[in-house]
Protein backbone atom coordinates (compact mmCIF):
# COMPACT_ATOMS: atom_id res chain seq x y z
CA UNK A 1 0.00 0.00 0.00
CA UNK A 2 1.45 3.58 -1.03
CA UNK A 3 2.14 6.71 0.41
CA UNK A 4 -1.30 8.03 -0.60
CA UNK A 5 -3.42 5.92 0.79
CA UNK A 6 -2.18 5.88 3.75
CA UNK A 7 -2.52 9.53 3.81
CA UNK A 8 -6.33 8.43 3.03
CA UNK A 9 -6.78 6.06 5.87
CA UNK A 10 -6.08 8.56 8.31
CA UNK A 11 -8.38 10.83 7.26
CA UNK A 12 -11.18 8.38 7.56
CA UNK A 13 -13.89 7.11 10.13
CA UNK A 14 -13.01 3.48 11.72
CA UNK A 15 -15.53 2.08 8.96
CA UNK A 16 -14.02 3.80 6.09
CA UNK A 17 -10.42 2.70 8.00
CA UNK A 18 -11.37 -1.00 7.78
CA UNK A 19 -13.46 -0.68 4.25
CA UNK A 20 -9.75 0.46 2.79
CA UNK A 21 -7.59 -1.52 5.03
CA UNK A 22 -8.87 -4.64 5.30
CA UNK A 23 -9.49 -5.95 9.16
CA UNK A 24 -9.88 -4.42 12.06
CA UNK A 25 -8.75 -5.82 15.72
CA UNK A 26 -9.99 -3.89 18.66
CA UNK A 27 -9.60 -4.11 22.82
CA UNK A 28 -6.59 -5.02 24.61
CA UNK A 29 -6.91 -6.44 28.31
CA UNK A 30 -4.29 -7.57 30.70
CA UNK A 31 -6.59 -10.14 32.16
CA UNK A 32 -5.28 -13.74 31.44
CA UNK A 33 -7.79 -16.76 31.94
CA UNK A 34 -4.62 -19.82 32.67
CA UNK A 35 -6.42 -23.23 32.46
CA UNK A 36 -4.04 -26.13 33.27
CA UNK A 37 -4.94 -29.19 31.67
CA UNK A 38 -3.43 -32.04 33.64
CA UNK A 39 -2.37 -35.85 32.59
CA UNK A 40 -3.73 -37.29 35.53
CA UNK A 41 -2.93 -40.75 34.48
CA UNK A 42 -0.99 -43.11 36.86
CA UNK A 43 2.46 -42.20 34.94
CA UNK A 44 2.04 -39.22 35.93
CA UNK A 45 2.26 -39.00 39.74
CA UNK A 46 5.97 -37.22 39.82
CA UNK A 47 5.87 -34.73 37.37
CA UNK A 48 2.67 -33.47 39.45
CA UNK A 49 4.17 -33.41 42.27
CA UNK A 50 7.16 -31.39 40.88
CA UNK A 51 4.59 -28.84 39.76
CA UNK A 52 3.14 -28.41 42.96
CA UNK A 53 6.13 -28.15 44.56
CA UNK A 54 7.47 -25.22 41.94
CA UNK A 55 4.62 -23.22 41.50
CA UNK A 56 5.92 -20.52 43.68
CA UNK A 57 8.24 -19.93 40.87
CA UNK A 58 5.67 -18.92 38.57
CA UNK A 59 3.75 -16.63 41.24
CA UNK A 60 7.13 -14.75 42.30
CA UNK A 61 7.63 -14.65 38.13
CA UNK A 62 3.73 -13.50 37.37
CA UNK A 63 3.02 -11.22 40.79
CA UNK A 64 3.95 -9.74 43.69
CA UNK A 65 3.20 -11.24 47.02
CA UNK A 66 0.29 -9.35 47.77
CA UNK A 67 -1.93 -10.20 44.80
CA UNK A 68 -0.48 -8.23 41.78
CA UNK A 69 -1.71 -4.99 43.61
CA UNK A 70 0.47 -2.03 44.11
CA UNK A 71 2.08 -2.01 47.43
CA UNK A 72 1.00 0.65 49.85
CA UNK A 73 4.01 2.41 52.13
CA UNK A 74 6.03 5.53 52.07
CA UNK A 75 6.76 7.86 49.38
CA UNK A 76 10.09 6.20 48.33
CA UNK A 77 8.72 2.74 48.55
CA UNK A 78 5.46 4.15 46.20
CA UNK A 79 8.11 5.55 43.92
CA UNK A 80 10.42 2.27 43.73
CA UNK A 81 6.62 0.48 43.31
CA UNK A 82 5.68 2.76 40.41
CA UNK A 83 9.17 1.67 38.63
CA UNK A 84 8.66 -1.61 38.85
CA UNK A 85 5.27 -1.25 37.62
CA UNK A 86 6.32 1.08 34.46
CA UNK A 87 8.88 -1.75 33.59
CA UNK A 88 7.39 -5.12 34.53
CA UNK A 89 3.46 -4.23 33.97
CA UNK A 90 3.16 -7.79 33.87
CA UNK A 91 3.78 -8.50 37.45
CA UNK A 92 0.08 -6.78 37.86
CA UNK A 93 -1.58 -9.16 35.42
CA UNK A 94 -4.82 -9.81 36.29
CA UNK A 95 -4.96 -13.37 36.28
CA UNK A 96 -7.22 -16.38 37.37
CA UNK A 97 -6.59 -20.21 37.29
CA UNK A 98 -8.19 -23.32 37.04
CA UNK A 99 -7.39 -26.92 36.84
CA UNK A 100 -9.08 -29.45 34.77
CA UNK A 101 -7.77 -32.90 33.61
CA UNK A 102 -7.35 -34.64 30.22
CA UNK A 103 -9.90 -37.33 31.19
CA UNK A 104 -12.99 -36.65 28.94
CA UNK A 105 -14.98 -40.18 29.94
CA UNK A 106 -18.36 -39.41 31.40
CA UNK A 107 -18.42 -39.79 34.87
CA UNK A 108 -20.44 -43.02 35.22
CA UNK A 109 -17.32 -44.85 33.66
CA UNK A 110 -14.63 -46.23 35.58
CA UNK A 111 -12.10 -44.57 35.89
CA UNK A 112 -14.37 -41.41 35.83
CA UNK A 113 -13.55 -38.54 33.69
CA UNK A 114 -14.38 -34.53 33.79
CA UNK A 115 -14.67 -33.78 30.16
CA UNK A 116 -13.78 -30.32 31.04
CA UNK A 117 -15.32 -29.80 34.27
CA UNK A 118 -12.72 -27.77 36.67
CA UNK A 119 -11.35 -29.02 39.93
CA UNK A 120 -11.01 -28.10 43.77
CA UNK A 121 -12.98 -26.11 46.38
CA UNK A 122 -12.42 -22.97 44.51
CA UNK A 123 -12.26 -23.92 41.18
CA UNK A 124 -11.57 -20.60 39.86
CA UNK A 125 -8.28 -18.99 42.11
CA UNK A 126 -7.77 -15.30 41.29
CA UNK A 127 -5.34 -13.08 43.06
CA UNK A 128 -7.44 -11.66 45.37
CA UNK A 129 -6.66 -15.15 47.53
CA UNK A 130 -4.13 -14.50 50.21
CA UNK A 131 -2.51 -17.61 49.19
CA UNK A 132 -2.33 -18.46 45.53
CA UNK A 133 0.11 -20.85 44.87
CA UNK A 134 -1.18 -22.76 48.19
CA UNK A 135 -4.51 -22.84 46.92
CA UNK A 136 -3.94 -23.85 43.54
CA UNK A 137 -1.35 -26.81 44.59
CA UNK A 138 -4.30 -28.15 46.83
CA UNK A 139 -6.52 -28.09 44.00
CA UNK A 140 -4.01 -29.83 42.17
CA UNK A 141 -2.90 -32.43 44.64
CA UNK A 142 -6.16 -33.18 46.09
CA UNK A 143 -8.09 -33.94 42.94
CA UNK A 144 -5.92 -34.06 39.82
CA UNK A 145 -3.18 -36.16 41.14
CA UNK A 146 -3.29 -40.04 40.91
CA UNK A 147 -1.71 -41.28 44.31
CA UNK A 148 -1.58 -44.57 45.40
CA UNK A 149 -1.17 -44.63 49.40
CA UNK A 150 1.43 -47.27 48.90
CA UNK A 151 4.16 -45.46 46.52
CA UNK A 152 3.77 -41.51 48.98
CA UNK A 153 6.43 -41.37 51.34
CA UNK A 154 5.78 -40.92 55.05
CA UNK A 155 6.95 -38.17 57.35
CA UNK A 156 5.49 -38.60 60.99
CA UNK A 157 7.44 -35.46 61.84
CA UNK A 158 5.64 -33.16 59.31
CA UNK A 159 3.62 -30.48 61.22
CA UNK A 160 0.59 -28.84 59.50
CA UNK A 161 1.44 -25.39 57.66
CA UNK A 162 5.38 -26.15 57.43
CA UNK A 163 6.67 -25.89 53.76
CA UNK A 164 7.52 -29.44 52.48
CA UNK A 165 10.28 -30.79 50.69
CA UNK A 166 8.50 -33.52 49.31
CA UNK A 167 5.15 -34.46 49.35
CA UNK A 168 4.39 -36.67 51.68
CA UNK A 169 1.31 -38.79 53.72
CA UNK A 170 1.11 -36.14 56.28
CA UNK A 171 1.31 -33.32 54.12
CA UNK A 172 -1.30 -34.73 51.93
CA UNK A 173 -3.55 -35.56 54.99
CA UNK A 174 -3.52 -32.29 56.28
CA UNK A 175 -4.31 -30.14 52.60
CA UNK A 176 -6.91 -32.41 51.74
CA UNK A 177 -8.57 -34.05 54.35
CA UNK A 178 -7.63 -37.84 55.70
CA UNK A 179 -7.29 -39.65 52.95
CA UNK A 180 -9.59 -37.62 50.63
CA UNK A 181 -6.42 -37.03 47.88
CA UNK A 182 -6.22 -40.87 47.38
CA UNK A 183 -7.32 -41.92 43.54
CA UNK A 184 -8.36 -39.64 41.38
CA UNK A 185 -6.48 -41.67 38.90
CA UNK A 186 -7.38 -40.64 35.03
CA UNK A 187 -7.57 -42.60 31.60
CA UNK A 188 -4.44 -43.83 29.94
CA UNK A 189 -6.43 -42.32 26.93
CA UNK A 190 -5.59 -38.48 27.26
CA UNK A 191 -7.58 -35.69 25.25
CA UNK A 192 -5.82 -32.56 25.83
CA UNK A 193 -7.33 -30.99 22.87
CA UNK A 194 -10.80 -31.96 23.81
CA UNK A 195 -10.35 -31.31 27.41
CA UNK A 196 -9.53 -27.42 26.93
CA UNK A 197 -12.54 -27.48 24.37
CA UNK A 198 -14.84 -29.02 26.84
CA UNK A 199 -13.72 -26.59 29.17
CA UNK A 200 -14.51 -23.90 26.62
CA UNK A 201 -17.97 -24.98 26.61
CA UNK A 202 -18.48 -24.68 30.19
CA UNK A 203 -18.14 -21.54 30.61
CA UNK A 204 -20.17 -19.60 28.00
CA UNK A 205 -24.53 -19.10 28.18
CA UNK A 206 -24.96 -20.59 24.40
CA UNK A 207 -22.25 -22.63 23.27
CA UNK A 208 -21.46 -24.43 19.97
CA UNK A 209 -23.39 -27.14 18.81
CA UNK A 210 -19.94 -29.01 18.79
CA UNK A 211 -19.96 -29.54 22.34
CA UNK A 212 -22.64 -31.60 22.22
CA UNK A 213 -21.01 -34.09 19.63
CA UNK A 214 -20.08 -37.19 20.67
CA UNK A 215 -19.14 -36.51 24.02
CA UNK A 216 -21.14 -36.42 27.26
CA UNK A 217 -21.45 -32.94 27.70
CA UNK A 218 -25.30 -31.83 28.05
CA UNK A 219 -27.75 -28.82 28.98
CA UNK A 220 -26.76 -29.56 32.14
CA UNK A 221 -22.95 -28.64 31.69
CA UNK A 222 -23.96 -25.60 30.57
CA UNK A 223 -22.57 -22.10 32.76
CA UNK A 224 -21.29 -24.65 34.76
CA UNK A 225 -17.98 -23.03 35.10
CA UNK A 226 -19.12 -19.51 34.98
CA UNK A 227 -16.39 -18.05 36.09
CA UNK A 228 -13.98 -19.00 33.90
CA UNK A 229 -13.74 -17.15 31.02
CA UNK A 230 -14.07 -13.45 31.32
CA UNK A 231 -14.70 -10.24 28.74
CA UNK A 232 -11.50 -9.58 26.43
CA UNK A 233 -9.41 -12.00 28.78
CA UNK A 234 -6.63 -14.07 26.79
CA UNK A 235 -7.02 -18.15 27.36
CA UNK A 236 -3.84 -19.66 28.41
CA UNK A 237 -4.07 -23.66 28.64
CA UNK A 238 -1.05 -24.91 30.13
CA UNK A 239 -1.02 -28.73 29.02
CA UNK A 240 1.10 -30.93 31.63
CA UNK A 241 2.24 -34.71 30.06
CA UNK A 242 4.07 -37.13 29.38
CA UNK A 243 1.82 -38.69 26.74
CA UNK A 244 0.44 -37.12 23.53
CA UNK A 245 -2.96 -36.44 22.44
CA UNK A 246 -5.46 -39.05 21.90
CA UNK A 247 -8.18 -36.71 21.07
CA UNK A 248 -11.55 -37.89 19.70
CA UNK A 249 -12.01 -35.82 16.60
CA UNK A 250 -9.10 -36.91 14.72
CA UNK A 251 -8.15 -39.93 13.92
CA UNK A 252 -5.19 -42.61 15.24
CA UNK A 253 -2.03 -41.31 13.16
CA UNK A 254 -3.50 -37.63 12.31
CA UNK A 255 -0.74 -35.63 13.76
CA UNK A 256 -2.88 -32.02 11.98
CA UNK A 257 -4.61 -30.94 15.12
CA UNK A 258 -5.98 -27.77 12.78
CA UNK A 259 -9.50 -29.24 13.57
CA UNK A 260 -9.03 -28.10 17.27
CA UNK A 261 -7.80 -24.78 16.37
CA UNK A 262 -10.71 -24.33 14.55
CA UNK A 263 -13.11 -25.40 17.40
CA UNK A 264 -11.17 -23.40 19.63
CA UNK A 265 -12.29 -20.18 17.17
CA UNK A 266 -15.80 -20.79 17.48
CA UNK A 267 -15.41 -18.67 20.98
CA UNK A 268 -13.57 -15.49 19.15
CA UNK A 269 -11.37 -15.20 22.15
CA UNK A 270 -7.43 -14.94 22.16
CA UNK A 271 -5.75 -18.27 23.40
CA UNK A 272 -2.20 -19.39 23.65
CA UNK A 273 -0.75 -23.20 24.77
CA UNK A 274 2.24 -23.96 26.65
CA UNK A 275 2.77 -27.29 26.56
CA UNK A 276 5.04 -28.81 29.10
CA UNK A 277 5.07 -32.80 27.43
CA UNK A 278 6.88 -35.78 25.90
CA UNK A 279 10.34 -34.90 24.56
CA UNK A 280 10.06 -35.62 20.44
CA UNK A 281 12.78 -34.32 17.86
CA UNK A 282 10.69 -33.53 14.83
CA UNK A 283 13.42 -33.18 12.77
CA UNK A 284 15.33 -36.65 14.10
CA UNK A 285 11.88 -38.50 14.88
CA UNK A 286 12.78 -39.48 18.19
CA UNK A 287 11.40 -39.73 21.39
CA UNK A 288 13.40 -40.05 24.26
CA UNK A 289 12.42 -40.81 28.05
CA UNK A 290 8.96 -41.67 27.11
CA UNK A 291 7.90 -43.13 30.52
CA UNK A 292 4.09 -42.32 29.33
CA UNK A 293 4.52 -43.97 26.30
CA UNK A 294 3.73 -41.28 24.13
CA UNK A 295 2.98 -41.72 19.90
CA UNK A 296 4.83 -39.22 17.85
CA UNK A 297 1.49 -38.24 16.04
CA UNK A 298 -0.01 -37.23 19.82
CA UNK A 299 3.00 -35.40 20.41
CA UNK A 300 2.89 -33.10 17.04
CA UNK A 301 -0.35 -32.29 17.98
CA UNK A 302 0.51 -31.20 20.97
CA UNK A 303 3.82 -28.96 19.43
CA UNK A 304 1.16 -27.92 16.69
CA UNK A 305 -0.96 -26.10 18.82
CA UNK A 306 1.91 -24.80 20.92
CA UNK A 307 3.75 -23.04 18.10
CA UNK A 308 0.59 -21.88 15.75
CA UNK A 309 -0.70 -19.95 19.20
CA UNK A 310 2.61 -18.06 20.15
CA UNK A 311 3.13 -20.34 22.91
CA UNK A 312 5.58 -22.64 24.02
CA UNK A 313 6.37 -26.47 24.12
CA UNK A 314 9.29 -27.62 26.78
CA UNK A 315 9.95 -31.63 27.32
CA UNK A 316 8.75 -33.01 30.51
CA UNK A 317 11.68 -35.44 31.13
CA UNK A 318 15.28 -35.89 29.64
CA UNK A 319 18.39 -37.39 29.90
CA UNK A 320 20.83 -36.31 32.73
CA UNK A 321 24.31 -36.25 33.38
CA UNK A 322 24.40 -39.66 34.09
CA UNK A 323 22.23 -40.87 31.02
CA UNK A 324 19.29 -41.86 33.08
CA UNK A 325 16.03 -39.74 32.12
CA UNK A 326 14.44 -37.80 34.84
CA UNK A 327 11.88 -34.64 34.95
CA UNK A 328 13.27 -31.25 33.43
CA UNK A 329 13.27 -28.55 35.77
CA UNK A 330 9.54 -27.18 36.39
CA UNK A 331 10.92 -24.15 37.87
CA UNK A 332 11.97 -22.95 34.79
CA UNK A 333 9.21 -23.83 33.40
CA UNK A 334 6.83 -22.10 35.47
CA UNK A 335 9.24 -19.48 35.27
CA UNK A 336 8.88 -19.09 31.18
CA UNK A 337 5.12 -19.43 31.35
CA UNK A 338 5.13 -16.17 33.73
CA UNK A 339 7.25 -14.30 31.24
CA UNK A 340 4.78 -15.08 28.60
CA UNK A 341 1.63 -13.88 30.20
CA UNK A 342 3.83 -10.61 31.41
CA UNK A 343 4.37 -10.39 27.38
CA UNK A 344 -0.11 -10.05 27.46
CA UNK A 345 0.83 -6.41 27.85
CA UNK A 346 3.19 -5.79 25.58
CA UNK A 347 2.31 -8.10 22.63
CA UNK A 348 -1.06 -8.39 21.09
CA UNK A 349 -1.23 -11.20 18.65
CA UNK A 350 -3.23 -11.02 15.01
CA UNK A 351 -5.59 -13.08 13.70
CA UNK A 352 -4.51 -12.48 10.28
CA UNK A 353 -0.85 -12.44 8.62
CA UNK A 354 -1.15 -9.12 7.61
CA UNK A 355 0.46 -7.19 4.55
CA UNK A 356 2.82 -5.36 7.32
CA UNK A 357 2.84 -1.51 5.01
CA UNK A 358 -0.52 -1.70 5.84
CA UNK A 359 -0.51 -1.80 9.82
CA UNK A 360 -2.27 1.14 11.28
CA UNK A 361 -2.22 1.11 15.41
CA UNK A 362 -4.06 3.08 17.86
CA UNK A 363 -4.59 3.46 21.47
CA UNK A 364 -7.41 5.35 22.66
CA UNK A 365 -7.26 7.30 19.19
CA UNK A 366 -4.22 8.21 19.26
CA UNK A 367 -2.05 6.59 16.71
CA UNK A 368 1.16 4.83 17.89
CA UNK A 369 4.24 5.58 15.49
CA UNK A 370 6.08 2.35 14.05
CA UNK A 371 9.62 1.98 14.93
CA UNK A 372 12.23 3.58 12.84
CA UNK A 373 15.65 1.45 11.78
CA UNK A 374 17.45 4.28 14.24
CA UNK A 375 15.40 3.22 17.52
CA UNK A 376 16.51 -0.18 17.21
CA UNK A 377 19.85 -1.32 18.42
CA UNK A 378 22.66 -3.90 17.19
CA UNK A 379 21.36 -6.32 20.28
CA UNK A 380 17.38 -5.50 19.12
CA UNK A 381 16.33 -3.42 22.12
CA UNK A 382 13.84 -0.71 20.80
CA UNK A 383 14.16 2.41 22.45
CA UNK A 384 11.08 4.32 21.30
CA UNK A 385 7.74 4.98 21.98
CA UNK A 386 6.38 2.77 19.53
CA UNK A 387 5.61 -0.60 18.05
CA UNK A 388 7.13 -3.14 15.99
CA UNK A 389 5.61 -5.94 14.14
CA UNK A 390 7.09 -9.63 15.26
CA UNK A 391 6.65 -12.21 12.19
CA UNK A 392 7.62 -15.12 14.35
CA UNK A 393 4.82 -14.46 16.47
CA UNK A 394 2.40 -12.82 14.19
CA UNK A 395 2.41 -10.40 16.88
CA UNK A 396 2.52 -5.99 17.17
CA UNK A 397 4.48 -5.58 19.86
CA UNK A 398 3.95 -2.47 22.02
CA UNK A 399 7.87 -0.60 23.25
CA UNK A 400 8.27 2.27 26.15
CA UNK A 401 5.11 4.38 27.16
CA UNK A 402 3.36 3.40 24.15
CA UNK A 403 2.54 0.40 25.94
CA UNK A 404 -1.04 0.53 26.79
CA UNK A 405 -2.71 1.17 30.50
CA UNK A 406 -5.15 -1.38 31.80
CA UNK A 407 -8.00 -1.85 29.44
CA UNK A 408 -7.05 1.15 27.12
CA UNK A 409 -8.98 0.38 24.10
CA UNK A 410 -6.45 -0.89 21.25
CA UNK A 411 -6.98 -0.74 17.45
CA UNK A 412 -4.85 -2.12 14.63
CA UNK A 413 -6.05 -2.37 11.27
CA UNK A 414 -4.46 -4.29 7.96
CA UNK A 415 -4.80 -5.46 4.77
CA UNK A 416 -4.37 -9.54 5.27
CA UNK A 417 -2.25 -11.38 2.70
CA UNK A 418 -4.50 -13.95 1.97
CA UNK A 419 -7.59 -11.81 1.88
CA UNK A 420 -10.36 -11.97 4.70
CA UNK A 421 -10.33 -13.69 7.63
CA UNK A 422 -13.22 -16.85 8.22
CA UNK A 423 -15.07 -14.75 10.79
CA UNK A 424 -14.55 -10.66 11.94
CA UNK A 425 -13.83 -10.07 15.37
CA UNK A 426 -17.04 -7.20 15.70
Amino acid sequence: MGGPLILALLGCNQYEMFRLAGYQQATFSNDADIVFVIDNSSSMTDEAEDLALNFDVFIDTLTSTEGGKLPEGSVSEAVEAYILYTRERGRFLDYQLAITTTSVEDPGTEPPGLYGELVGEYPVVDDSFEDVSFEFSANLLCEATCWQSSSVPSEPNYVCGEEPDQITLQYLDCVCGLEEWEGNCGSGDEEHLEAAFLAMCRGVENPPDECYDGTPFTNGDVMSSPDLLRDDATTIFVVVTDEGDGSRRLGQGDYDASPYLELLDLFDRQYRFAVIGPNYDVDAGTLTCNSGGATTWGTERLQQVAEETGGFFRPIAQEGAGGDCENTDFSTHLEELGALLNQLLISFPLQSVPDVETLLVYVDGIEIPLATEDAITEDGEVTCDCWTYDASENAVRFHGSAVPDYNQDVEIYYKPLEGMPRELPF
